[in-house]
């Protein structure tokens, strides 16, 4: 079955003077003043169509006066639109195959004949880089991650030599986009070596966009405070034992919380590897999976669970991680439930209302949701405060848009080389 590709007036959380071009995987509002004359903004990624982080950034682009065309990982019916186009490749199933399509995703977004590229991932700086050479024009970079941390993570190595292994990443990638033009990082502290570099830099934190989140909470903590809701990838990385854990022990205790749990999957192994987890303890009925969201229908599914899950599990980059969805769990009016990690819960202890607590104790976590859920008048007041503060901190308009758009623009003037 095919799906309808929708483009329909802006609607109240667009921007004034746009039309909403609209799939089943993302939305983005564009500007009348865009046309099919604008420069061409090429994104080509191995991420997965819709990728969140990926659709803001295109959105700050197409407000700055570009076109847009994504290329990415996924299904259904691309877009055709010439302002805001896509090219969808087969969704990989290993992490062996994603890393393969690079050099396919590559020549097709050479075709395009973009002014300027934006990639997502570390995979794709060789290929910018001979596109950089050939065609004289600049490319962003964009660091979703702490990269060195978390490739040398994976090697079985003594911690001095995954060390190692951390700094000759952290300088290949700094080098490259030295000589790709420039780099948009999620955090300051990712920003510094770029900056010693020389590299100019934005820096974009995860947050949410005002626009899509500015009317939650929306339904009463009391109606919702049974409800848990986890919206992150599926894998051991990101806690999907204790994830697990949290279900079968609530069930076991006749706990009357309920768990949905998004079918987020980066490989069909992962999926499997999931249902095999549910299986060893019974496959607990109080947890639900269902469907992927595209971005924009997040905040909906969101307003109307009382807990939201952040479980990174102790793994390589995660002690530094603020996870994107903890930003979402404070602005829509959730209880905040994290693991030990030291980013993360320093985030959860400042801003949110929060549940924390080690990956090997489920029960002294479920003790803590109780007691919110519980006194929910009393949390209900502390959640709509925690949420109108984060609305002035944690904006992707007013904290991220300025500084990325100014980067755009920038990069773009340079013109060819």
């Amino acid at each position: 079955m095919t799906e309808e590709l929708k483009v329909e007036d802006a609607g109240s959380d667009s921007r004034s003077d746009a039309r909403t071009i609209m799939t089943s995987a993302w939305r983005l509002s564009v500007p009348d003043t865009v046309s099919e004359d604008s420069p061409l903004l090429v994104i080509p990624t191995v991420h997965p169509r819709g990728d969140r982080r990926i659709v803001r950034c295109a959105q700050v682009a197409l407000d700055a006066g570009f076109r847009v065309h994504f290329l990415w990982l996924g299904r259904g019916e691309s877009s055709l639109d010439p302002l805001a186009g896509e090219t969808l490749f087969p969704e990989p199933q290993n992490a062996t195959e994603r890393i393969r399509m690079v050099p396919r995703i590559a020549r097709r977004a050479a075709q395009l004949g973009g002014h300027m590229w934006h990639i997502h991932d570390f995979y794709f700086l060789g290929e910018a880089k001979r596109w950089r050479r050939k065609s004289g024009r600049a490319v962003l970079y964009d660091v979703h991650e702490y990269y060195g941390r978390y490739y040398a993570g994976k090697v079985p190595a003594p911690t001095i030599v995954q060390r190692l292994i951390a700094g000759a990443i952290e300088r290949y990638q700094v080098r490259s986009a030295k000589k790709l033009g420039a780099a948009n990082v999620v955090t300051e502290e990712m920003a510094v070596s770029f900056r010693a570099w020389g590299v100019p830099v934005s820096v974009s934190p995860n947050y949410p966009m005002l626009s899509q989140f500015g009317d939650l909470p929306s339904v009463t903590f009391s109606e919702r405070r049974w409800r848990v809701l986890h919206i992150g990838t599926l894998s051991r990385e990101y806690g999907t034992e204790l994830l697990v854990q949290l279900a079968a022990r609530s069930l076991q205790r006749e706990l009357p919380f309920d768990f949905t749990v998004l079918a987020r999957f980066p490989s069909p192994g992962h999926a499997q590897a999931f249902e095999e987890l549910l299986a060893r303890v019974g496959a607990p009925v109080n947890l639900k999976l269902v469907p992927t969201r595209p971005t924009h229908e997040m905040p909906g599914l969101l307003a109307s669970a009382g807990f939201g899950l952040s479980l990174l599990a102790l793994d390589g980059q995660n002690e530094s991680a603020v996870p994107s969805k903890n930003y979402e769990h404070v602005m829509a009016g959730m209880v905040d439930v994290v693991t030990d990690r030291a980013a993360q819960r320093q985030f959860a202890e400042s801003f949110a209302v929060h549940v924390s607590g080690h990956a090997d104790d489920a029960d002294a976590m479920l003790d803590q949701m109780i007691r919110l859920a519980e006194d929910a008048s009393g949390t209900e007041t502390e959640l709509t405060e925690k949420a109108g503060s984060a609305r002035n901190h944690f904006t992707w308009e007013r904290a991220v848009e300025p500084g990325l758009r100014a980067m755009l623009l920038q990069l773009s003037s340079k013109g060819p080389e």
